[in-house]
């Protein structure tokens, strides 16, 4: 990495670069130079050829050219970077995997984006009840936490619902990718990383994987935390 550390955020599905709110100033105030992702068909984008994991990847690696910087990504984004890591090692220094999704998941997108078309739908018809169920769901959450999720939710493309399933296999991705891995996942009850896949990837990683966080959304549970150990991480690896 250059003199200033640069960091790419790279969000999930039906997300958006919102939800890195307190992640991206806290990076930056360790000195980071910090860069948020917009996914194909999120963020108001239409889904255009963002219909694989290599076009997402490759349109991840078109938005944000340059050198050499640290890859984060939450759930499906996490994904997409492992992806654009091992198509151009020279652009990733290494990728932090925050609760990233296994073999199981990839085969269920399509049931997972029409179920989240539905929160979308239902977010449009009342958002301030969209919130509020958030906040009851996730008490550790700011009202700010809430509005980001519903904000992804609000500006996802309806294509999402009707794209062709993803699949992957997580544990052979980070086999093959020729940067450094480490991972952050919450606890294995309400994580996205579980069973066989989440056993592959610890001793794929080895000591690199951190348990925080209550539920899937590992970076608005505990933001302080996840900070910690990207910085410490990408430190490591620059």
């Amino acid at each position: 990495m250059t003199s200033t550390p640069a960091v790419l955020l790279v969000h999930g599905m039906w997300s958006s670069a919102a939800t890195w709110w307190r992640v991206g100033p806290a990076l930056e105030s360790r000195g980071w130079q910090v860069e948020a992702a917009t996914l194909p068909g999120h963020g108001g984008r239409p889904v255009g050829e963002g219909r694989t994991l290599g076009s997402l990847a490759d349109d991840v690696r078109e938005h944000h050219p340059g050198g050499r910087r640290l890859l984060v990504g939450h759930s499906l984004g996490a994904v997409v970077a492992l992806e654009a890591a091992v198509a151009d090692p020279s652009w990733a220094a290494g990728v932090v995997l925050v609760d990233p999704p296994g073999r199981s998941a990839g085969r269920r997108t399509r049931s997972l984006g029409r179920g989240r078309a539905q929160d979308a739908a239902d977010a449009r018809a009342d958002p301030t009840a969209a919130v509020a169920a958030l906040l009851h769901g996730h008490p550790t959450w700011s009202r700010r936490d809430a509005r980001g999720v519903v904000q992804g939710l609000l500006q996802g493309d309806p294509a999402l619902a009707v794209l062709p399933p993803l699949a992957w296999d997580l544990a052979a991705l980070v086999a093959a990718c020729p940067v450094p891995v480490a991972v952050i996942a919450c606890p294995m009850g309400g994580s996205a990383l579980a069973g066989p896949d989440r056993e592959d990837v610890r001793r794929l990683v080895g000591g690199r994987l951190t348990e925080l966080g209550l539920g899937h959304h590992v970076h608005l549970d505990e933001p302080a935390g996840l900070v910690a150990v990207v910085d410490a991480f990408g430190r490591e690896v620059g």
